[in-house]
């Protein structure tokens, strides 16, 4: 939706990447529905320029609101790796992605904007690239997340070997076995590259409350290893050995002002997404200034 003019891990188990992530507790709701399209624009910011880059992107929400427009997309920054944004929006299909674009192409006014703030934003970055995804819900895990109340992403990169797809599903099936018999509450979103990178890729997002949540994680490791079995782990450590040519992890923090958020996903939260701008009082005196005595010299 967002018009873009963009044309080594050492692992030693599958496993021990998934169960170093936070234990979610998802408190009476009913979560956000995966999408089964996703676009992503990965936006590459040159060096010292991330603070000028987000003032720039924070004019994408401001154009969308003022045309109403019905699409909301979600804006995060890379706190580890390089310096990166991305952006996502979900579609219910392939033909609903084309559709929203090509009404934004026919919105003149919307479309002026957007090319005067895409020329902005050219200069502050480095790179970009544009990716299309598609949901797997086989290969998810408890996708109930209350994602307006969630601050990050920790996104998994798998870089499958060609033919090795069926090993990926294999393993992602071994964790989610694992965390059931545990019975460790885990949400994670599995993604596979449809274009836009070399494939076949998986993309796994589990969304974060907080960073603490990785250090209870990682004290429950022994419990999912010892819940999946010795046979199994064993499996995962071949599975990554051999269906891998590399897998990356990264942690992004949730951007409001660069997100397009909808009123429904904002009042689940609305310190975080929509926080008021102070005001001044009416009648409010101004501090007094203590004038400082001049120098005779000067």
């Amino acid at each position: 939706m967002r018009t873009r003019k963009l044309t080594v891990i050492s692992v030693i188990t599958v496993a021990l990447l998934w169960c170093s992530l936070p234990v979610l507790a998802q408190a009476g709701s009913a979560g956000w529905p995966a999408p089964k399209v996703l676009q992503i624009f990965r936006e590459e910011i040159k060096p010292g320029k991330a603070a000028a880059h987000e003032i720039v992107e924070a004019g994408w929400p401001r154009a969308f609101e003022s045309a109403k427009w019905p699409t909301n997309y979600l804006a995060v920054t890379s706190v580890t790796g390089p310096s990166e944004a991305w952006f996502f929006t979900g579609y219910d299909s392939f033909a609903a992605w084309e559709t929203d674009t090509r009404n934004v192409d026919k919105n003149a006014g919307l479309k002026k904007e957007l090319d005067q703030l895409e020329a902005k934003d050219g200069e502050l970055r480095s790179g970009g690239r544009s990716l299309v995804a598609f949901y797997r819900e086989d290969l998810s895990n408890q996708p109930n997340a209350d994602l307006p109340k969630m601050r990050y992403f920790r996104i998994i990169t798998f870089r499958v070997k060609p033919g090795h797809e069926a090993k990926f599903g294999e393993a992602a099936k071994i964790v989610k076995a694992g965390y059931e018999k545990a019975k460790l509450t885990q949400t994670w979103y599995a993604y596979q590259i449809y274009s836009g990178m070399v494939t076949p890729t998986f993309l796994v997002f589990i969304p974060l409350k907080s960073l603490d949540e990785v250090d209870t994680a990682f004290a429950q490791t022994k419990t999912l290893q010892d819940a999946e079995g010795e046979d199994n782990v064993k499996k995962l450590q071949t599975i990554s050995a051999d269906s891998y040519n590399a897998v990356e992890a990264n942690i992004f923090a949730f951007n409001p002002k660069m997100s397009y958020a909808s009123k429904e996903w904002a009042a689940e939260d609305p310190e975080f997404w929509k926080p008021k701008a102070p005001s001044m009082k009416l009648g409010a005196k101004k501090p007094a200034v203590k004038a400082e005595k001049k120098s005779e010299n000067r």
